[in-house]
């Protein structure tokens, strides 16, 4: 079965009330000590590496469908939920903010996100909409977790700061409009 998610928009636009909402495709459930990446050459879910011992995934992590960031591929996000979903799951997300991060020199931001509660159904991030409604030691373990598994793989990373939801928007429409352009 090979997958490919180019179809899937980066924004879901059906709720006006959710002016910050996009397409997150997982890659890596929480909880895990799997990292999980889309090849998009094989159109598969990749085990790509196993976490050092007594390290996890502290949420989902994914990416936002139809982005290209500046390192290349689509946009990382980070998927702040209660349960984790399953490789490839496609989750409807409320953008945050995001946390600075700069990678062997590259900036390599992650997107903050939680889910948005279907229509009917309620959710525990109903009330979330950025990230002044997050615990601030979250964001820290969120941060704390990046650094440490990114410099376990040899990688020199910077955190440059929390960037506010408009910023991180502003991010997502950059990486959609880079996407959009890659082809033109």
């Amino acid at each position: 079965m090979i997958i490919n998610f180019d179809h899937i928009p980066a924004f879901h636009t059906a709720d006006p009330n959710e002016p910050r909402a996009v397409n997150v495709i997982v890659e890596t459930p929480k909880g895990s000590r799997h990292k999980y990446a889309y090849k998009e050459e094989f159109g598969v879910i990749e085990l790509r590496r196993i976490l050092r011992g007594g390290m996890i995934w502290p949420c989902d992590f994914g990416f936002v469908t139809q982005t290209l960031a500046d390192d290349g591929d689509a946009i990382d996000i980070a998927l702040l939920i209660d349960e984790p979903c399953f490789p490839g799951c496609l989750v409807r997300a409320r953008v945050l903010g995001s946390i600075g991060l700069v990678k062997n020199g590259d900036e390599n931001d992650r997107i903050l996100a939680c889910p948005i509660s279907l229509s009917g159904a309620a959710s525990t991030w109903d009330e979330v909409h950025n990230l002044e409604d997050i615990s601030p030691r979250l964001i820290q373990e969120i941060e704390g977790f990046l650094k440490d598994h990114q410099t376990f793989e040899g990688n020199q990373i910077e955190l440059t700061g929390i960037k506010n939801a408009d910023e991180a928007w502003q991010s997502v429409q950059r990486a959609s409009e880079r996407w959009r352009a890659k082809d033109a």
